[in-house]
C-alpha cells in the first residue's frame, strides 16, 4: 500500500477540526447551563472556567496551525521534486 494521499490527510485534519469545534461547543453550552447567574460570590470562578477555556482554545488554533503548516510543507516539497522520468 503507497504513501497516504495528500488530499485524504487535508480531508481527515479537517474533519478532526470539525469534531473538536463541535466537542468544544457542546462544553460551553453545557457549563452556562450547570452555572448559575454570576454573582459576587461565584465570580472568581465563573472567571477561572472562562480563562481555562480560551487557554484551550488558544492551544487547539496553535495545533491546527501547526498542522496547516505541516500540510504546506508537505505539498511544497512534492511541487519542487523534479520530475520522474
Amino acid at each position: 500500500m503507497g504513501p497516504v494521499p495528500e488530499w485524504a490527510v487535508g480531508v481527515a485534519v479537517i474533519i478532526f477540526a470539525v469534531a473538536l469545534a463541535q466537542i468544544v461547543v457542546v462544553k460551553l453550552r453545557a457549563s452556562t447551563r450547570t452555572l448559575p447567574a454570576p454573582s459576587s460570590d461565584n465570580d472568581g470562578e465563573v472567571r477561572q472556567t472562562l480563562e481555562a477555556m480560551q487557554n484551550r482554545i488558544g492551544e487547539l488554533e496553535e495545533r491546527l496551525d501547526f498542522t496547516e503548516r505541516l500540510l504546506a510543507t508537505q505539498r511544497d516539497a512534492d511541487r519542487l521534486e523534479p520530475p520522474s522520468t
